[in-house]
Formats: structure tokens, sequence, C-alpha cells
């Protein structure tokens, strides 16, 4: 494997199980950084032994029809990538092992063998970012394979009550956007292009352009322009304000949309050279439909030097009022005493500037994590493992029950949660939780374990997802 796919390999691994934003993404930046060097030092070593132009399928290991579980029944599905240990070669096999929390006395079980590649499989909507429609259909499954100098992408459709495998799609590159009624909108090297999420079929119409999310809305191109944007209500499937381009600088960039999607705001900062953090100038710039200019206002913010980002703002907040107001507040030089406010009407047109005692922003309570209603016994132990994402209600609940007496890192295990945050499954990778995958139901808080398989052994990355059989 060269050193560009290393470096693919270990971003990927590491950083796209994670959620934009997570408090703690530049520690795990660190992690992917070592991990990259540990494989890097070992890849030197090692014959890239993994076949090009391969079957998207090696094969399967379907239950007979006497094993099949009734429809409905819930199931931890783990997508593995399992290291052959060929001496002196790299090369592993992608793999989909299934396990029955209902069925205790049943084994831990290989389905799938998917087919030589140094990633694991995952849910082709598991890695959505800003969008509501994160970890639907888990039926359709992506997987990278090695490709020489680069990587191509199949895509799986699998029925989890009989394990019939297909794959409907093989190209370079592919990344799913969002839903729009029944059809998911994907994009390839090539083009866009939308899945039917009921029947599996590939078709060649998308309603729009997607460029990025924003709130609940999406900022996409209509077909055929080539120059500025619209806020877009994919439910509605509405298109409901226009917007110029913006060139986002070197710097920071945050952007707001109002609720009724026909203004959009900004707040944008250059990073001067030789800036190492404190007052930053900017511009707060407010879009509105139906009006040519932009109004850009000057302000000031107090901001520290990132790393992995330029910027870190300290103290800020931009916020969209329900009286039609945008505000933009920015700390003074003492923090937590003052903050300047920029306050605009966006029917007017009129900005008013004030000083006012600071408004503490409250802490979370971590009722809502990652998007999921949490029970209250576990919200206090939430802070700590922040940085998994929603993954980390597994690690909390388990220091709930003192199985964890510390908050593990993030390289120290593989953790998983269904969307609702009821079913969670851990995987420690030392210790003495290492020889056991966990299940636990966060209603019933009851747990069983499992011994892991033999042939799980050698599995060094892992995805687990939470699946109800069709």
């Amino acid at each position: 494997m060269n050193v560009a796919q290393l470096i693919h390999r270990s971003y990927d691994v590491r950083m796209t199980k994670m959620r934009r934003f997570h408090p703690c993404y530049i520690l795990s930046a660190f992690y992917a950084f070592l991990f990259f060097c540990v494989r890097t030092a070992e890849a030197k070593q090692l014959i890239d032994a993994i076949p090009a132009d391969q079957p998207p399928l090696a094969r399967s290991f379907p239950p007979s029809p006497a094993e099949q579980i009734p429809i409905g029944t819930g199931k931890i599905v783990i997508f593995t990538r399992e290291n052959l240990n060929k001496t002196g070669q790299w090369d592993f096999i992608a793999g989909a092992w299934e396990c029955i929390p209902s069925r205790t006395n049943f084994p831990i079980t290989k389905r799938v063998e998917f087919c030589h590649s140094s990633w694991e499989a995952w849910p082709l909507l598991n890695r959505l970012a800003g969008d509501e429609h994160r970890g639907l259909y888990p039926r359709f499954v992506r997987l990278q394979v090695d490709a020489r100098n680069s990587y191509s992408v199949n895509l799986y459709d699998i029925n989890y009550r009989t394990w019939d495998v297909h794959c409907i799609w093989q190209g370079k590159r592919l990344n799913a956007f969002g839903i729009v009624k029944n059809s998911i909108i994907c994009r390839s090297a090539e083009k866009w292009f939308s899945l039917d999420s009921l029947t599996g079929i590939i078709q060649q119409e998308v309603p729009c352009i997607p460029i990025e999310t924003d709130g609940s809305y999406w900022i996409v191109r209509k077909n055929g322009e080539s120059a500025g944007n619209w806020s877009y209500d994919p439910i509605k499937q509405k298109f409901l304000g226009h917007f110029r381009d913006i060139d986002r600088p070197l710097g920071y960039a945050k952007s707001l949309i109002t609720q009724d999607g026909r203004t959009r705001a900004w707040v944008l900062a250059t990073m001067p050279n030789g800036w190492l953090g404190g007052s930053l100038k900017g511009t707060f710039v407010v879009q509105r439909d139906g009006q040519d200019d932009d109004i850009q206002i000057p302000v000031t913010f107090l901001a520290r030097l990132g790393r992995g980002i330029p910027v870190i703002p300290i103290g800020i907040n931009l916020k969209s009022n329900v009286d039609g107001k945008i505000e933009f507040a920015a700390q003074l030089e003492k923090p937590g005493t003052t903050e300047r406010v920029w306050m605009l009407d966006i029917v007017s047109g009129n900005v008013s500037e004030s000083v006012r005692p600071h408004q503490t922003q409250l802490e979370s309570d971590f009722a809502i994590f990652d998007g999921v209603r949490t029970p209250e016994y576990l919200r206090p132990y939430l802070k700590d493992v922040q940085h998994f994402g929603r993954s980390g209600l597994a690690p909390a609940f388990l220091m709930y029950l003192g199985l964890l007496k510390t908050p593990p890192e993030y390289p120290d295990c593989e953790a998983g949660v269904s969307d609702d945050g009821r079913h969670i499954f851990y995987k420690a990778k030392k210790g003495s939780l290492s020889n056991v995958f966990i299940y636990g139901d966060t209603q019933t808080k009851e747990i069983r374990r499992w011994q892991i398989p033999d042939a799980l052994r050698s599995a060094d990355s892992m995805e687990f997802v939470w699946v109800e059989t069709p």
C-alpha cells in the first residue's frame, strides 16, 4: 500500500466515524496522525496483496430458512476489516457479522465476505452531517475498494433477514447527501444521481444540485444554473430564497438560515499574516431573497488560533429572532463581562449597534446528545465522551453500570448505538473487557455479552449498526 493510500485510509478510519463539529475532534485528528505513522512504518515492510479488478462479492453465509429471524427483530450488524495475516503481505477482507440480542445462546456469526479491501463497509446514509436523514435505510451499504493508486466504491443492497446481497452500483467515489421523498441523492466522481430507497433502482434525475446543508435546509443550485444558490426545503420540495455565491476567506465562516428560508446571514473573517490570536476583524453579511445587494457590516470579535482549522472564535453568537431580526453578538476585551451586539432588521435593512452585559450560554444538560433524547440517569456521564458523538452513549452506559471506571479515548474501543439511542454495542481494545462484545439496552438497563469469535480477533476496524429485519 502506498503512502497516499495510507493517508486516505488512516484519516478515513478515524475521522469518518465522527460527526462534524465534535468538541474533541482535534484530539481524534492527533490519534489519526499517530495511526498513520504506525501504519506507514508497517506498510513499508509489506507487499500490497489486495487483488485488482476483483468481483464485488467473495462469498456469503446466509442462514437456513429455519434460522431466519422474524420480521422486525432487532440485531447488530458488525461491519469489519479483517487482517488475513499473510506473511509479508498487506491484505484484508471486508466482512459483515450479525449479533442477535434476543437469541442469547446464538453466537456472533459471519454472514458476508464482500471482497479484499483495507476499509470496512458501512451504511450509505451513516455519514451525513447536518441532515436528519442520517442512519436511514441501512440496507444500502457502501464499501471502498483498493484500486492500486486510487480506490473505487461498491454499493450493495442487503436483506438482513435472508442475507441476500447484491452489488447495485460500482464507480469512482460515492457519497450520499440526503433524501428527497423516496430518493436518496448521491454523487459519484462523474455526476449526481438518485437511488430509489424502496426499490434500490438507480435513477439519473435529481431535483437540484446540492452544495451543503444549513440547519434543516439544503443549499442547492437549480439544474442548468451556473452561479448563485438557493435554500431548499427537501420535505416540501420547494426552492425558497435565492442568494449570490459567497467567497469564504481563509479564516472563519459561519452561516445561518432564517426559519422561513428566505434570509441567510454570515460571519466572515480573514486571518491576517502573523495573527496568533486576539481581536479579529470580520464582516457580518446578510443576504435577502429578492434583494440584489447584500448588507455588509464590519464587526470585531475575539478568537484564538486553531489547530486543524485556522480560527476558533471566543464568545460569539449568531441567531435569528422571532421578531424578524438577526443579531450577531461578540464579547469585548474582557471575556464574560460585556458584549457588542449588531442587530439587523430584515425588512428595512436597518442596523443598530449596542453594548450589553454578556449573556452566558447555558451549559448543555445533555438531555439531547447528538440528536438523541437521552435517559436522565446517563446525562452526568456524557460530558466526558462527547468526542465519540452519538456512539458516546455506549461508554457512558458502561460507566453508569460501573463496567468502565474511566472514560475511554477514541482509539481505546469500538462503540455503536442505534439511532434512537436505546441499543448500544461496545468492544474494548485493551483491558478486562477486550475479550467480549457487550450489548446494552438503555431502557431496561440490561446487558449481554458474547465471546469474540476467533476469526474476529484479526478485525482491527469495525462499524456497529443496529437494524430491524425487513
